[in-house]
């Protein structure tokens, strides 16, 4: 039987479509055959992640190839927007059946070749303490995709407040 992995936050992430005719790493909607994983997550946005197989079986036993490097990149990139990221492991059918595994890890520890996704497991991704920090890019990008729509006494303060300054990436001598 097929590893399912579904993931969910409490905003929208992108999808990634599966293509017959190119299988790759994809994210898509929560199919309506699995909507019964819900229960397992509190944010209301869920998705399902496959490998280029199709299914998710790849995520455990190809930790050296491109299947389980596109999950933690995705996942990297959603953090960027997204406090933490619920996913839950299933044996494909049995999304509706209990929890029996729970941990909390970052996206490189879900990458670490000893790491497996177990069947009912729910795991939490979370940034790692050895994640890159955030640039002010990345800051900005968070504020944006969280925030509503912004008050006249914010937009004022953004449009007073001074210009960020620039900080070289490589200083070098010549």
């Amino acid at each position: 039987m097929c590893l399912s992995l579904y993931l969910a936050a409490p905003q929208e992430l992108p999808v990634i479509a599966w293509d017959e005719t190119k299988p790759a790493f994809h994210v898509i909607h929560l199919p309506k055959n699995a909507e019964s994983v819900r229960k397992h997550f509190r944010s209301n946005y869920i998705y399902y992640a496959g490998s280029a197989q199709g299914c998710s079986c790849a995520f455990n036993y190809e930790h050296e190839y491109d299947s389980i490097v596109e999950l933690r990149n995705y996942l990297r990139n959603a953090l960027l927007c997204v406090e933490q990221v619920e996913m839950f492991a299933c044996q494909a059918g049995t999304e509706e059946r209990s929890r029996k595994h729970a941990v909390i890890t970052s996206p490189e520890g879900i990458a670490l070749p000893e790491f497996l996704f177990r069947d009912g497991q729910h795991v939490l991704i979370r940034p790692g303490k050895d994640a890159w920090r955030a640039s002010e890019a990345e800051k900005c990008l968070r504020q944006v995709t969280q925030s509503g729509p912004m008050s006249k006494n914010r937009r004022a303060r953004l449009s007073t407040a001074k210009p960020a300054a620039l900080t070289p990436l490589f200083v070098g001598t010549s």
